[in-house]
């Protein structure tokens, strides 16, 4: 009797270890924001496809060093989404000419003050300008 309620046990405790009752739930994909449709282009662009530029484009206007391109992708990155966003918004709220021009101005003078961080003061100058060429309306 003894022996058969060890075998018991055993087979017990073996076919719990091998034969799960429930399944592990498989971990769920994080979903990036780099993957997400950007809303202002019906090309099928997306917040990836628009941050790459973004920095590629930095890079070279203002000579990004390797030390500066995270924290410079940090910043693009920050900047993309929240236009995105405010376009969502404007898209249900009524989107015209003027109230995307605001936000745009918003955005990018924030990137501006964002970047003033890890630029040199020559970078800067060169954003700046940029800058106020683009939107002399705003204030830096």
């Amino acid at each position: 009797m003894k022996i058969a309620s060890t075998i018991f046990a055993f087979l017990f405790g073996l076919s719990t270890v091998a034969f799960p009752q429930t399944k592990p739930k498989p971990a769920e994909p994080v979903k990036s924001v780099e993957n997400e449709k950007f809303v202002f282009l019906n090309n099928g662009a997306t917040v990836g496809m628009i941050i790459k530029s973004v920095l590629k484009a930095d890079k070279q206007r203002l000579k990004l060093t390797d030390q500066q391109l995270p924290k410079a992708k940090e910043i693009i990155t920050t900047a993309v989404v929240k236009y995105n966003e405010g376009v969502k918004q404007l898209k249900k709220s009524g989107m015209n000419q003027g109230k995307l021009r605001t936000l745009a101005i918003a955005v990018e003078t924030d990137k501006v003050r964002d970047y003033k961080t890890i630029l040199t003061p020559e970078q800067y100058t060169i954003l700046v300008t940029q800058h106020k060429k683009m939107y002399p309306e705003a204030k830096v």
